[in-house]
């Protein structure tokens, strides 16, 4: 992978001070990333966790709070309220607190001085309310449309029981059965997976993804490579209390966000698709799973989960690789090995 390299910024800022200030801070936090200053810390995510908590128990719906920078710097940031623009194609299904995690791309892309905020700039996490909009999009209303817990149940199991018995099967269990590993697992972390319904439509693929994260849990508990009495972590700020209850009426264990982040370690299996958050990034920064089932490398400098040079080096030197078969839920997904130590 080439080393990601920072665009050239072409813009005509308005304020010439303001526009060196910018670049001076970009320059800055690229210097500290290039010198393997952690983006992400267990303990920052924990401090940040617990900020967050305050807002979710609705003990404040705005506010100040003390973030810290990735220069080591605590920087007071006020939390605004929710605030809800919807669209006539669209319709409020509710706010929800969380944290936005940023990347080292997102940190230091350069952008109109309008639009860049020093107090901020050093933050690579940030609190706010997210809206959730759902959109009327005429191929999901042809389907029935499913209200109640009961029956978002039935359509989970209907969807796991066709993913268990389809052809993909048999590529999936083939490809675990060349699976080796000098460790015992004792968890399965679902990162980022996504809510299984939006409104009264059923979200399909983040029904298989969730199928996916149950048959590696059991394929490889029967491989001896996973604990029987290991654990089936899933975490998602966007789930729903609907979600929530099918999920863990199906063995699942629900967690709130950052909670996933702080219970990986090497004796996990992780499991991302097609995150919005930089879910490489944070591991990169945090713990070495002992097994890794992630998109593959995107050369897209802004997508939501980019492969930075932190994330290139950790996987080519401390993990081996192996192709992971091709399912229209997940895309083009790689598997990575922790090596012995």
């Amino acid at each position: 992978m080439q080393p990601y390299s920072r665009p050239v910024n072409t813009q005509q800022p308005q304020c010439e001070e303001e526009a060196e200030k910018m670049n001076s801070i970009i320059s800055e936090i690229q210097a500290l990333y290039d010198a393997d200053t952690p983006l992400f810390t267990k303990d920052s995510i924990r401090k940040v966790g617990d900020e967050l908590a305050v807002f979710q128990k609705g003990v404040v719906n705005s506010g100040e709070v003390t973030l810290k920078g990735i220069n080591g710097v605590d920087y007071k940031v006020f939390i605004a309220p929710p605030r809800h623009n919807s669209s006539k194609n669209q319709h409020i299904g509710g706010s929800t607190w969380m944290i936005f995690y940023q990347s080292i791309e997102s940190l230091t892309l350069y952008r109109d001085t309008q639009f860049f905020e020093p107090q901020t700039a050093y933050l690579p996490m940030k609190i706010g309310a997210c809206t959730r909009e759902i959109d009327h999009v005429p191929e999901y209303e042809e389907k029935p449309p499913v209200s109640s817990t009961e029956e978002l149940c039935q359509a989970f199991r209907y969807a796991e029981h066709q993913f268990r018995t389809s052809k993909y099967q048999d590529q999936l269990q083939a490809t675990l059965a060349t699976l080796e590993t000098p460790f015992v697992l004792d968890k399965i972390v679902g990162l980022a997976l996504g809510p299984l319904i939006l409104g009264t439509q059923i979200c399909d693929d983040q029904m298989i993804q969730h199928a996916l994260v149950s048959v590696l849990h059991s394929s490889l508990v029967q491989r001896g490579i996973l604990l029987a009495a290991s654990e089936r972590y899933v975490q998602d700020p966007v789930y729903t209390q609907k979600d929530r209850n099918v999920l863990s009426s199906e063995g699942f264990t629900v967690l709130n966000d950052p909670q996933a982040f702080l219970e990986l370690d090497e004796s996990s299996v992780l499991v991302s698709i097609s995150p919005d958050i930089p879910v490489k990034q944070i591991v990169a920064d945090i713990c070495r799973p002992g097994i890794i089932i992630w998109n593959k490398e995107t050369h897209l400098d802004l997508c939501a989960d980019p492969t930075s040079s932190r994330v290139a080096k950790m996987v080519k030197e401390e993990y081996e690789e192996m192709d992971f078969p091709y399912h229209e839920a997940f895309g083009d997904l790689v598997m990575y090995i922790r090596k012995s130590t």
